[in-house]
């Protein structure tokens, strides 16, 4: 059973985005009054594409993906991040339906503003509005930048870059178990299962990684990173 835990303190809370730090406390006593926090299992849907935009979502904890379903009806993940991050907020602004999924590959742990109340923090706090625009253009321009490098890459390179972001981002370690499957790390990095299968056991015969299912250790960074760069 999903967990709900209504009218979160939002002062008292130890995760906060960069943006809350702009605002009163009779400002944080809005965005208290009008947030729930919402804890999904791994697997469960956060937003759904298609659906009406309601909310703003803060991602406080947990490993998300965001995808997109195209009109071949194939499935695409766009971006994989992790809390605390807020998804979701340009469909609020600009569209009346979700244009992309954002689903758990963790335990997760969001918080659900209601639009009205943040757009009228949007719109009587200066600095709060600067502070989200900054966050947004920053998540963009990253986005931009890997998406160029799916693109122009080879598939090597590609599954070299995606392993040290995981590494270094997402887990901060060597060490750690891929929030994927085959197939859904094929779509990651633009590719099919089979070959994303065929990448492995060559990084694993030149002792690259060590991996063990979804267990994977990085043997030799420097050579990751250096395949990554070659592109």
């Amino acid at each position: 059973m999903r967990e709900i835990i209504k009218n979160n303190p939002c002062k008292d809370c130890a995760v906060k985005s960069s943006t809350v730090y702009n605002l009163d406390n009779e400002e944080l006593d809005v965005l208290c009054n009008n947030s729930t926090e919402i804890q999904f299992q791994k697997g469960e849907r956060i937003i759904k594409q298609g659906t009406f935009t309601q909310n703003i979502v803060f991602v406080k904890s947990g490993i998300v993906k965001m995808h997109l379903t195209g009109p071949i009806h194939k499935d695409e993940i766009l971006k994989i991040s992790k809390g605390p991050l807020f998804v979701g907020v340009p469909d609020v602004f600009a569209n009346k339906v979700h244009s992309y999924s954002v689903t758990a590959l963790s335990d997760t742990t969001a918080c659900f503003i209601d639009f009205s109340g943040y757009k009228y923090l949007v719109q009587n706090n200066g600095k709060f509005a600067l502070e989200l625009i900054k966050t947004l253009s920053e998540n963009i321009v990253t986005h931009y930048q890997r998406c160029v490098s799916k693109m122009q890459k080879q598939l090597t390179a590609t599954f070299a870059e995606a392993l040290l972001y995981f590494s270094e981002y997402i887990f901060e370690s060597d060490e750690f178990q891929i929030p994927l499957t085959r197939v859904e790390f094929g779509e990651y990095i633009g590719t099919t299962r089979e070959t994303v299968t065929k990448i492995i056991s060559d990084f694993t015969k030149d002792k690259i990684i060590e991996v063990n299912g979804k267990h994977v250790r990085i043997l030799n960074k420097d050579i990751l990173q250096k395949i990554s760069n070659v592109g």
